[in-house]
């Protein structure tokens, strides 16, 4: 059996939203966090809604940062409301202004965030989640919270072991 990586979904929406925020304090005041926020929200649906799929993320998260300059060329019309009304007036509901973003500094500096993702969107598209592994450190630590020092006591080992053998056996019951 091989053990395979995948990245925590949370930790992912957090460093993008660590990068955005980055721009927005380097005085980047084109960049504001209404503008974040709604990144935030569209990059999440990317993920949730192509789980297993890593072509549609790429061509998704590629045709994300375009769509908010109003350039609709790569959207699709499942995640595109002007690809699926084109006759009518496209509005941005949750943009500033419900108007396309401009500046094509902010632009450039916005696709740089998510190239990364659609370069490797075989990885991003099995995301995971670590819940399990911290649920299990908070058992390990739970009788003994870390203030409390007892690293070098023969408890810790039989904490660890029993905790493994726990999480095994709930691990075991889950996937059956």
């Amino acid at each position: 059996m091989t053990v395979q990586k995948k990245f925590n979904k949370n930790h992912v929406v957090k460093n993008i939203d660590k990068t955005l925020y980055g721009i927005h304090h380097n005085k980047n005041k084109k960049l504001i966090k209404n503008t974040i926020t709604h990144l935030q929200k569209c990059s999440k649906y990317c993920f949730a809604k192509n789980q297993g799929n890593p072509l549609e993320l790429r061509e998704n998260v590629q045709a994300l940062i375009p769509h908010q300059f109003g350039d609709h060329s790569q959207c699709q019309p499942r995640f595109c409301g002007f690809k699926r009304n084109p006759e009518l007036k496209y509005v941005h509901r949750s943009l500033p202004y419900k108007a396309n973003l401009k500046h094509d500094q902010l632009r450039t500096q916005l696709e740089e965030v998510f190239k990364p993702i659609a370069f490797d969107a075989e990885t991003y598209s099995q995301l995971g989640s670590s819940q399990q592994c911290e649920h299990a450190n908070g058992e390990v630590l739970l009788p003994v919270p870390k203030s409390i020092h007892n690293g070098n006591s023969e408890a810790l080992d039989f904490r660890v072991h029993a905790t493994s053998a726990t999480s095994a056996v709930m691990c075991i019951n889950w996937c059956c």
